[in-house]
C-alpha cells in the first residue's frame, strides 16, 4: 500500500480543487436518493414504528459481543484485501 507524505496530499488536494468533496457530497445524495426510490418501490410503508424500537436481548447480547471483539481485535470482519504489487 502507497502512503505519500502530508506536503504531497496537501499539494494533490489543492489540484483537485475539491473534487473530493464534490465526490463525497454527490454520493450521499445518491445514496439517499437510492433509499427513498426503495423506500417509494416498497409502497411508502410508515415509518413511524421504528421511532420507538426497542432491541431484543438477544441483539443486545449480539452487539455487545461484537464491541468486545472489535475492541479485543481492533478490527471488523471484512473481505481480505488482495495484495497489491
Amino acid at each position: 500500500m502507497k502512503v505519500f507524505s502530508a506536503s504531497y496530499s496537501k499539494e494533490y488536494h489543492q489540484m483537485l480543487s475539491g473534487m473530493v468533496e464534490r465526490r463525497m457530497r454527490a454520493s450521499v445524495l445518491m445514496i439517499g436518493s437510492i433509499w427513498y426510490s426503495a423506500w417509494v418501490d416498497a409502497g411508502q410503508p410508515d415509518l413511524k414504528s421504528l421511532i420507538d424500537y426497542k432491541p431484543s436481548e438477544e441483539d443486545i447480547k449480539m452487539r455487545e459481543e461484537d464491541l468486545r471483539k472489535w475492541k479485543e481485535e481492533k478490527k471488523l470482519s471484512a473481505r481480505p484485501h488482495e495484495a497489491q504489487e
